[in-house]
C-alpha cells in the first residue's frame, strides 16, 4: 500500500488540483472517497470533478505517494 500523507495547507490542496493527483477521503475514520481529483477548493469545501463536495472540517483528506 502506498505511503498517504494528509493533506493541511491551502497549498497541499492546490497542488493536488493542479497536478490532478488522485486523493483519498475519510470520514471518521471511514473512507467515503477513492481516487477522487480536486476540481477546486476554498477554506471550507473540496469539490471534486464529480461535483461531490466535502467539507474540511469534518474530513481527513490523504494523498497517495
Amino acid at each position: 500500500m502506498p505511503k498517504q500523507r494528509k493533506l493541511i495547507e491551502p497549498s497541499d490542496f492546490e497542488r493536488m488540483r493542479v497536478f490532478r493527483q488522485p486523493i483519498s477521503i475519510f470520514l471518521q475514520g471511514v473512507q467515503i472517497g477513492e481516487d477522487v481529483i480536486i476540481q477546486s477548493h476554498d477554506d471550507e469545501l473540496v469539490v471534486s470533478t464529480t461535483g461531490e463536495k466535502f467539507v474540511k472540517a469534518n474530513c481527513d483528506f490523504l494523498s497517495k505517494r
